[in-house]
C-alpha cells in the first residue's frame, strides 16, 4: 500500500477540499496512508466530518516521515492539488527531502483566472519579466514547466486536456457526493416555517460562495425568484455561503425580500438546506470559464433526488435532457423562468427529473467508485515510473 500526500492550495474552507478529503478518506479506507498538507489557515477540515487521514501545514514538513506516515518512509505519491504557486513551490522544497512520484490536479483554467485577478492579458503576463503572483494563483510561466515535471495529470474536465503536456498520462477524475448525506429526503416543513417560508411557495435553493467570477450568474437567481413572484408563482430562494463582493446592487432590497440568506454553513449542514428546495439550479453559460470546471455543489444536487436544472456546459454535457436534468443553453434569468413555469405546469416532468438526477449520481458521483478509478491510476502510474527505460537502438544493435 502506498504513502500518499495530498497539498491543497488554501485550507479546508475551499470548496477543492472537499475533494480531497473525500478522496483521502476513501484511499485510507482501501488500505492506503493518505495525509493533507495546507499552507495555513484556521479551517482544518473539522466540518466536513470524520477523517481518517492527518493534516499538517507546509512547514510542518521536513523529512521526519515516521510522523506522518506509520511505516515511516517518505510519501510514495504526492498530488499536487492545482498548479497554484504555493503548492508548485511547496512540492519544489519537498524534492530536496525525498524522491516521490508527482501527479497534479487541474480543476480550472488556470490562465483564466489569472486574467481576472491581475487585470490583464495572459499573454502579456506570461512575456512579463519578474512577475510576481499572489501564492493562491498559478504563474504563467512556472505552472506549466511546474507540469511538465509530473509523472500524470488528474482533471475534473477533460476539455482542461488542452493544457497537459502531450503524452502524459491522464485521468479525468470527478468527485461524488457522500450518499450518508446528501439522499432524497422529504422537505423539513418545520424548518421553512423557522425560516419564514410559506408552506406553498416553490422554494429554490443554492449552496455557494459568491466571487468574481460567478457574482452575475448569482445574480440571475436572485432575478428570477424576483420575476416568479410578479408573475403570480410564490417563490422563495433559500441561500447559504459568504459574499466575496457585492452583486445585488447598492439597493438590494428588491432580493432580500424573496429571499432567505443563512450566510456560512458546515458542510455537514448543507443537505439539510437542499433538501428543502423544489429545484436545484445551478446558473451560468458557456463560456472559457465554465467550460472547464465541474461546480463543487453539482454532484450534491443530484444526489438529492431533486429536478436539477443547468446549462449546456461542463456536467450539463453529459446528462441527458428531460432524464437526468433540464438543460437550458444559459441558465440566465430569463430561461430559468421559462423552464420553471413549464416544469410548474408538469409534475411528471419533474419527478422524472428527480429520479434521473438518482441515477446520474449513483453512476457518476459515487466517492467510491471515483476513488478506485484513482487507486488504479496510481498503479498505472507507479507501474510506469518504476519500469526501465526501453533501450535505445544503438545498444540493441
Amino acid at each position: 500500500m502506498s504513502n500518499i500526500l495530498f497539498v491543497l492550495y488554501h485550507d479546508f474552507g475551499a470548496n477543492s477540499a472537499v475533494h480531497v478529503h473525500n478522496f483521502a478518506n476513501n484511499l485510507a479506507a482501501f488500505g492506503h496512508q493518505a495525509v493533507v498538507v495546507v499552507p495555513g489557515g484556521a479551517d482544518l477540515g473539522s466540518g466536513l466530518g470524520a477523517q481518517q487521514y492527518s493534516v499538517q501545514f507546509f512547514s510542518q514538513i521536513d523529512g521526519n516521515w515516521s510522523r506522518l506516515f506509520k511505516n515511516g518512509r517518505p510519501p510514495d505519491i504526492v498530488h499536487a492539488w492545482t498548479p497554484r504557486e504555493n503548492v508548485r513551490l511547496f512540492c519544489e522544497r519537498l524534492r530536496t527531502l525525498c524522491r516521490f512520484t508527482l501527479l497534479v490536479h487541474l480543476e480550472d483554467n488556470e490562465d483564466l483566472i489569472l486574467e481576472a485577478n491581475l487585470g490583464a492579458p495572459f499573454d502579456e503576463l506570461a512575456v512579463t519579466e519578474n512577475l510576481e503572483v499572489p501564492p493562491n494563483l498559478s504563474h504563467p510561466r512556472r505552472y506549466r514547466e511546474f507540469l511538465r515535471t509530473a509523472a500524470a495529470v488528474t482533471m475534473i474536465m477533460d476539455r482542461l486536456d488542452e493544457f497537459v503536456p502531450p503524452d502524459l498520462p491522464k485521468l479525468v477524475l470527478w468527485p461524488g457526493a457522500d450518499h450518508q448525506l446528501f439522499f432524497r429526503r422529504p422537505k423539513d416543513e418545520a424548518f421553512l416555517k423557522r425560516l419564514g417560508v410559506p408552506p406553498s411557495n416553490l422554494v429554490l435553493c443554492y449552496t455557494g460562495n459568491v466571487h468574481s467570477a460567478n457574482a452575475r450568474e448569482v445574480r440571475s437567481l436572485y432575478v428570477a425568484t424576483a420575476i416568479l413572484n410578479r408573475q403570480n408563482i410564490p417563490t422563495t430562494l433559500v441561500r447559504a455561503g459568504k459574499d466575496y463582493c457585492p452583486f445585488l446592487g447598492p439597493d438590494d432590497s428588491w432580493a432580500r425580500q424573496v429571499s432567505v440568506d443563512l450566510g456560512y454553513i458546515r458542510h455537514v449542514e448543507v443537505p439539510a438546506i437542499l433538501a428543502l428546495a423544489d429545484y436545484l439550479i445551478q446558473p451560468g453559460f458557456g463560456d472559457a470559464f465554465n467550460d472547464y470546471r465541474l461546480p463543487a455543489k453539482l454532484p450534491e444536487f443530484f444526489a438529492m433526488g431533486r429536478p436539477v436544472m443547468l446549462p449546456n456546459t461542463n456536467v450539463g454535457r453529459f446528462v441527458q435532457h428531460g432524464e437526468h436534468a433540464w438543460v437550458l443553453p444559459r441558465a440566465d434569468a430569463h430561461h430559468i423562468v421559462n423552464a420553471l413555469q413549464t416544469l410548474h405546469r408538469n409534475r411528471l416532468i419533474a419527478e422524472r427529473l428527480a429520479s434521473g438526477a438518482l441515477a446520474f449520481s449513483e453512476r457518476h458521483f459515487d466517492w467510491k467508485k471515483n476513488t478506485r478509478h484513482l487507486e488504479d491510476f496510481y498503479k498505472r502510474v507507479l507501474s510506469r515510473a518504476a519500469a526501465p527505460p526501453p533501450l535505445s537502438r544503438k545498444k540493441l544493435n
